[in-house]
């Protein structure tokens, strides 16, 4: 059974922006705007350099095994660094709630996980 790839990651990308902004609505109905902002910035960080990887793994079709595997690992190093630079940026802005930062950081790494889940059971 051939896996289209690029389906799979669609599907992740996508859940993980529907996982973000239902985690930040629901934060800013609670909290108000300032703590609704600190999500989104949170799950930003962990969306924007996975999206980046995505799209790099996109773009190693036609390439050879090795190639692919060193993408892989260039890959995960740039995403690393981008996950950090994007941390130290947003945790030098004003106004930033701490708690609803990291409740959209984690809710997009989960949405991962998740979206892993539900495509095992739907095989």
């Amino acid at each position: 059974m051939a896996i289209n790839v690029a389906a799979a990651v669609g599907r992740v990308l996508t859940l993980q922006l529907a996982v973000a902004s239902l985690v930040s609505l629901g934060i800013g109905l609670v909290w108000g705007w300032p703590a609704a902002k600190s999500s989104a910035l949170g799950a930003l960080i962990a969306f924007l350099p996975n999206a980046y990887f995505a799209l790099r793994i996109a773009r190693s079709r036609g390439q050879t095994p090795k190639q692919i595997v060193r993408g892989f690992y260039l890959g995960e190093v740039v995403k690393l660094v981008l996950t950090a630079t994007l941390f130290f940026l947003v945790l030098r802005m004003p106004g930033l709630r701490f708690g609803p930062l990291f409740a959209g950081f984690v809710a997009v790494l989960g949405a991962f996980w998740l979206a892993l889940l539900l495509d095992k059971k739907t095989k």
